[in-house]
């Protein structure tokens, strides 16, 4: 069956943050988008479907605007970084952020093909691997998990995130 996107803002049935329209648009200026172009748009709605699942389960600042909706945006108390005097993002919008970073994100997937990109890498705790004279060692602390393997994603969303953020991680805000 076929995906439909609803990305109604604060709707409570809403799967994406972005249309496959707005993602089409962000994709005809991006480098390298060919892969979109030539995916079905049941593809490219499915990833936008999950790459929203993916941003949705972030904490971010604020509240939800609506205890009804389905997705964490649009939110009342979150400052927007990009205006000047750093008001709040209106709780009838999706900020810009969110939907480039979905968009992104979704491309990523698309790029990825049959590889499920939201799961652990299969070489993940791997310190040394041998196979007869090739040896192979990574650092694991170097290497990027999870969200953190999406730069371009991430710096879009990380001042949007609860806490302050220090490289790409965020760092809990304790009140006392």
């Amino acid at each position: 069956m076929a995906v439909v996107i609803d990305a109604t803002v604060g709707g409570a049935s809403s799967n994406s943050f972005a249309t496959l329209t707005e993602a089409d648009t962000y994709m005809e200026g991006r480098l390298n988008a060919t892969l979109w172009d030539s995916a079905t748009d049941d593809e490219c709605n499915r990833a936008l479907v999950e790459a929203t699942r993916e941003i949705s389960a972030l904490s971010y600042v604020g509240k939800r605007a609506d205890d009804t909706q389905a997705l964490s945006w649009p939110r009342d108390f979150a400052p927007n970084p990009d205006d000047p005097n750093y008001d709040y993002f209106l709780t009838t919008e999706i900020p810009d952020r969110v939907k480039w970073a979905t968009e992104e994100l979704a491309f990523q997937f698309i790029k990825a093909g049959t590889v499920d990109v939201a799961a652990l890498e299969s070489s993940a705790g791997i310190v040394r691997e041998k196979v007869d004279v090739i040896e192979t060692e990574y650092a694991a602390h170097i290497r990027a998990k999870g969200m953190d393997r999406y730069p371009r994603v991430m710096a879009w969303l990380d001042p949007l995130l609860d806490g302050a953020v220090a490289g790409g991680c965020v760092v809990p805000v304790v009140r006392g």
